[in-house]
């Protein structure tokens, strides 16, 4: 079974504001909640940094640019310029 990008981000915001709850029993505190917001927001950027996006490649050479369009017959037109 293949997860999207989205799914693993979801996974690790659970993982870290579990870890965020652990810590905040750990260390005995009465307010959890910011530790659960925390420990999310940690897990959250983690997974948008890091998890690399599936199906993009980059078009061509990086100086090259590409424009395309949708001719009158409906066939899609790349420009190279």
């Amino acid at each position: 079974m293949r997860l999207s990008k989205n799914s693993k981000k979801a996974g690790l915001a659970l993982t870290g504001s579990m870890a965020g709850f652990l810590a905040a029993k750990w260390l005995k505190t009465e307010e959890v909640y910011p530790f659960i917001l925390i420990g999310g927001f940690v897990g959250n950027y983690i997974g948008e940094e890091y998890i690399p996006e599936e199906g993009c490649e980059p078009l061509g050479n990086p100086g090259q640019v590409r424009l395309a369009y949708f001719d009158r017959q409906g066939k899609l037109k790349l420009i190279q310029l």
